[in-house]
């Protein structure tokens, strides 16, 4: 009992080994979710769930939970209680007792599941009560923090689910759809179902991504870039102008910007220095989820200058003090933004 990762969730699962609980978190909110329903479906089988399931989306009273729990299950091997979002520092001090004592005497014969899937934790700095809480979980069963994934699998997750609804995505335009969503399971997952249901059957093109996905704002930020390196400044313009419709919040806009630069500065450090890839993005601790960032900008700083990619960061930076500092029209500060950029020397 005590922490596991996701592998060894996964691997008890398919052993139907459970605990008697289970806390999971983390930052990939769609791996909360998809486990925390893998548990209940190895708890209880479809048959028993009427009498042998509850699920709650707000925090049950510590009583009418213990009474569930200690009761014997119908015609099931486990009842299975799980609660979604628990809001720990909410609890006064009476409730958050009750919990801990009520974690501590789940009968064998029950399974407690709390999913934190909207709440994320830095774990080095958990309130006292979270952290008891925690605790209290690990003694009887596990906790699980449920990290993003990497691109690639990211990318090979949107293969097998478009394969399960009787479509095809090829590995590029899988790594292409992963990248229009964020490297976001949660996105992806509902983009994908859109896909699928627009081609009911065979394969998802590129075409039918750029058509249906919509473009988020670092995607426009990234092709932008791209017309600028190649001195096409008017279609970078028009670009930028697609992702100030996108998000009415130019700050957004200059935030976006200034990460890709940012990423394409590093990277061409990095490279300068012999470094590869996802040797740049551990010292620079990238999240696996953001792996992709630097994998593009290592394909596209290749040509361009340390000087060049400097300057661009430090017009940005500039921008931004104007943005926060003057009364200016922040679109337009942008705007200019770009333009300085477009001459400096490559």
């Amino acid at each position: 009992m005590g922490k596991i990762d996701e592998n060894r969730l996964k691997a008890d699962m398919k052993a139907g080994k459970l605990a008697r609980a289970y806390f999971l978190y983390g930052s990939e909110d769609y791996l909360v979710r998809f486990f925390a329903q893998k548990i209940t479906e190895v708890a209880v089988p479809e048959e028993g769930r009427d009498m042998n399931l509850v699920c709650y989306a707000e925090t049950p009273a510590a009583d009418s939970l213990s009474d569930y729990l200690e009761n014997m299950p119908f015609f099931s091997e486990y009842k299975c209680v799980l609660i979604k979002d628990l809001d720990i520092e909410g609890m006064d001090n009476a409730t958050h007792k009750a919990y801990l004592e009520l974690i501590g005497n789940i009968p064998e014969t029950s399974v407690l599941v709390i999913a934190q899937e909207n709440i994320e934790y830095d774990m080095k700095k958990l309130k006292a009560k979270t952290k008891k809480l925690i605790a209290a979980v690990e003694a009887v069963g596990v906790s699980c923090e449920m990290k993003y994934l990497s691109a690639a699998k990211i990318a090979q997750r949107a293969q097998k689910e478009a394969a399960k609804a009787g479509c095809s995505l090829s590995p590029q335009n899988a790594a292409y759809l992963a990248q229009e969503c964020g490297n976001s399971m949660t996105v992806l997952e509902n983009e994908l179902a859109k896909l699928c249901a627009y081609k009911g059957s065979g394969e998802i093109t590129a075409e039918d991504i750029g058509k249906l996905v919509p473009k988020r704002i670092d995607s426009n930020v990234f092709h932008m870039a791209r017309e600028l390196f190649e001195g096409r400044t008017g279609r970078a313009l028009e670009i930028l102008s697609d992702a100030f419709e996108q998000d009415s919040d130019p700050v957004n806009v200059l935030a976006a910007l200034s990460l890709h630069f940012t990423d394409l500065y590093r990277a061409k450090l990095a490279m300068s220095a012999g470094k590869r890839s996802y040797e740049a993005q551990e010292a620079y601790h990238y999240l696996p989820n953001r792996s992709f960032a630097m994998e593009a900008a290592y394909r596209n700083a290749g040509r361009l200058s340390e000087r060049y990619f400097g300057e661009c960061v430090a017009v940005l930076y500039r921008t931004n003090k104007l943005i926060n500092s003057s009364k200016a029209d922040k679109r337009q500060l942008i705007e200019q933004a770009i333009i300085e950029i477009a001459n400096l020397p490559k």
